[in-house]
């Protein structure tokens, strides 16, 4: 949870405040020598299965570069003016 101050109005952002929404990982094939691959493993619920994904792309290309993402869900709530 981190506490920020904007304007005199203090302001909380909380990640597990909105527990309707999963995390999502995802990752992009970024091995090439010209360019990229670019093949992606589309928004995944959970990590495990993104490094299995990622683990079957090297096994069936030899590619071994990717760029990982987590992305989540947060909220600001308005607290009190100072």
């Amino acid at each position: 949870m981190t506490t920020r101050t904007f304007r005199f109005r203090m302001f909380e952002v909380s990640r597990e405040a909105d527990r309707s929404a999963e995390p999502e990982f995802e990752a992009v094939c970024v091995s090439g020598d010209e360019k990229d691959c670019g093949e992606a493993s589309g928004p995944l619920v959970d990590a495990e299965r993104l490094d299995t994904w990622m683990a079957e792309h090297t096994r069936d290309t030899g590619h071994q570069r990717f760029r990982r993402a987590y992305c989540e869900y947060a909220t600001v709530e308005p607290g009190a003016w100072l």
